[in-house]
């Protein structure tokens, strides 16, 4: 179970805690670096079972994993690639993270020249872990790489680090998407490509102040497309110009897992109408009310069979 929000305030690093819960590293998807070749690590985080860490929009609370680089002269990194994250309700609060060992890569892009036989890319990480108290973690990461003159091989870490580019979102090519916000609702209309059928959505909004995380979305399908619906933040700043983020559906097409698909798109102003919500299905599978239902009559039976052994002995 995630830790609610509204605790981070009070169980922050209480005494005697330590940031235990999560063993990070850093991975290459090569053995070896090339001038001019373009390649990615990633920063494997390795969760015990009960914590959490967040997502780069962490919800109604929460702090997101950062690294500041220490990189060889002219390597560039670039930005954390966020795969597609979860969702957790607590109380009134929603908040978006991984529970799970999640792989965070990151693309390197070395110059075009190359001294010495090796190279070390170091990095301070630090995020925020928590269960039912939330502590901060930190770390040195360092990593060290032979020098090629040519293409370098995979890594025995680069099947690992495919999967985890693998869960990352889809550019929007071959989607259509249009916003428009008003003041019941924020509502998002998009045709996705030939055979995917969404059965439901969800967008994970990648920016603060936009809409309440824990308000149910609202989904439709409408005369070409489909329509998901927000609800307006109510202490927003201003108009909303864009919408960005990730936008998960499930998909009823040739596709068995859910889709994420990033967009960043333009909002345009008035008053759409909120989408209805779907009813969330019952927490328990129906083969558990059945082994429930059961267990009840075989307790019943039992009951039955000692009430009439006795009344069998009294008569005797």
């Amino acid at each position: 179970m995630w830790a609610p929000p509204m605790l981070l305030a009070l169980s922050l690093n209480p005494p005697g805690a330590s940031a235990a819960n999560v063993e990070a590293s850093l991975l290459s998807e090569l053995s070896a670096v090339a001038r001019s070749a373009p390649f990615h690590v990633g920063i494997r985080m390795k969760i015990r079972r009960g914590w959490h860490i967040y997502w780069k929009n962490p919800g109604d609370s929460g702090l997101p994993p950062r690294i500041t680089w220490t990189l060889p002269k002219g390597f560039v990194a670039g930005p954390i690639e966020w795969p597609i994250p979860h969702r957790s309700a607590e109380n009134d609060l929603m908040t978006y993270g991984y529970d799970r060992d999640v792989i965070l890569p990151v693309r390197i892009t070395p110059p075009r020249t190359l001294e010495g036989d090796s190279i070390t890319i170091q990095g301070k990480l630090d995020w925020l872990e928590c269960a039912d108290v939330c502590v901060p973690g930190s770390t040195e990461l360092r990593l060290s790489l032979a020098v090629s003159s040519g293409p370098a091989p995979p890594s025995p870490d680069a099947p690992a680090l495919a999967a985890a580019r693998a869960r990352l979102p889809v550019s929007p090519e071959g989607w259509s998407f249009s916003a428009e916000a008003g003041p019941r609702a924020i509502a998002l209309d998009f045709v996705p490509p030939k055979g995917i059928a969404p059965r439901g959505g969800y967008l994970f909004v990648d920016k603060p102040l936009v809409t309440e995380h824990a308000a149910p979305q609202g989904f439709e399908r409408t005369g070409n497309g489909y329509r998901l619906t927000l609800l307006p933040a109510a202490n927003a700043a201003g108009n909303l110009a864009r919408l960005s983020g990730v936008l998960v559906i499930e998909d009823a097409g040739h596709f068995k897992n859910r889709i994420g698909v990033n967009l960043d798109v333009p909002v345009v102003p008035g008053d759409p109408a909120p989408a209805p919500v779907k009813t969330e299905r019952p927490g328990w599978p129906i083969l558990a009310y059945a082994a429930l239902l059961g267990i009840a009559g075989l307790g019943l039976w039992i009951q039955l069979y000692r009430a009439r052994r006795k009344h069998s002995n009294t008569n005797r």
